[in-house]
């Protein structure tokens, strides 16, 4: 059994283990992912924290003169307050300084899709392969899984901690894959069981009818005159805030398509993710609440599926996880690359042992 065990464990590696050093990598550095834009462009991120905030109507003002002609679609609010807002007005991003509405520069949408840390955004999670991409690192996240759980169960046989320094680097080598292997074990475990969930719909889904009664649809903006006036940002804020009282406005997003409500995002004070997970639906006519969705009141498949993201990136308790699923990340690596070092160092050993098996 053992045997059989380890055969598996080493081929789904020596398969895998390419694209799970790519996933990896790229995964560890997503941990800095805001940091990577953020240090790259501090001339259209870097503010200087005031009293407080203008209001979003001033700032769209100020964006609207700084770009004529462009639709203002809506706000992506900083989380910090030394960093900018960025006004959206599409396919431009317009970066403004909160605090005094100066425009600090703009961006085409698809600069930032050319951006370094976009590119490894989407290298992890698709190998900039599209579906068939994100097909694949499923995949290969359910390798590491098996591997994962594989390497608990044939470690435990030996459990071998001990690396012995003094010895030949063939030896170095294969201890290192066994003590680091362990000891991240359950955060690998965690990492690579959580990103499955997130790559297959169907886990999703089958964590959601968890719920005892199905999540609420998408609501339609309702009809209206042709010659009704949107209201203004700062009114479909407040009526976003008054619905998730508690909530700090993260996004707030009025399609050009008029036919579509205005979706506000908020985040509470122990959301993780970066722009949180309550939404409420605004008839943007009209400034009545269409559904309103608070995570501190979603159901318990809902909030499994909200919270599944942090778990997988290590925000659960903000830096400190962050550093650990960062280290772990890179023990992953490692192990595809020592992993290969063993197989290959002991082909020699196990030519001599089919020879002198009997036919």
């Amino acid at each position: 059994m053992r045997n059989s065990l380890l055969v598996l464990h080493r081929w789904v590696a020596l398969v895998t283990s390419i694209v799970i050093l790519i996933v990896a990598l790229t995964g560890s550095s997503l941990v800095f992912e805001g940091a990577i834009d953020r240090g790259l462009n501090p001339h259209l991120w870097r503010v200087t924290p005031a009293a407080a905030p203008l209001s979003l109507d001033t700032l769209a003002r100020r964006a609207q003169a700084a770009v004529p002609g462009a639709a203002i679609t809506g706000f992506v609010v900083a989380q910090a307050d030394d960093r900018a807002y960025f006004v959206q007005a599409p396919p431009i991003q317009i970066f403004i300084d909160p605090y005094t509405a100066v425009v600090l520069g703009t961006r085409a949408q698809a600069d930032f899709n050319k951006s370094l840390p976009r590119r490894l955004h989407v290298l992890h999670t698709t190998l900039m392969a599209g579906d068939a991409g994100g097909t694949i690192v499923m995949i290969v996240t359910l390798a590491a899984l098996l591997l994962t759980i594989s390497g608990v169960v044939l470690w435990w046989t030996d459990k071998l901690w001990r690396i012995r320094w003094s010895a030949s680097w063939k030896r170095i080598v294969f201890d290192l894959h066994h003590a680091l292997g362990i000891a991240a074990s359950l955060v690998l475990f965690t990492i690579t069981a959580s990103g499955a969930v997130i790559h297959s719909r169907a886990a999703g889904d089958a964590i959601a009818r968890l719920d005892a009664r199905p999540r609420a649809a998408v609501p339609k903006q309702p009809a209206t005159d042709s010659g009704a006036r949107q209201l203004s940002f700062d009114s479909l804020a407040q009526v976003a805030r008054g619905a998730i009282p508690g909530a700090s406005l993260s996004l707030l997003s009025a399609p050009e398509k008029t036919t579509l409500p205005v979706v506000v995002a908020l985040k509470f004070p122990e959301d993780r993710t970066p722009g949180g997970r309550s939404r409420v639906y605004v008839d943007r006519f009209r400034g009545t609440v269409l559904l309103a969705e608070s995570s501190r009141e979603a159901e318990r498949g809902t909030a499994i599926n909200n919270v599944m993201r942090s778990v997988h990136t290590g925000d659960l308790l903000g830096k400190p996880t962050e550093a650990v699923w960062l280290i772990a990340a890179l023990v992953l690596a490692s192990q595809s690359i020592s992993g290969f070092l063993m197989w290959w160092n002991g082909r020699g050993a196990r030519a001599a042992l089919a020879r002198k098996s009997p036919s």
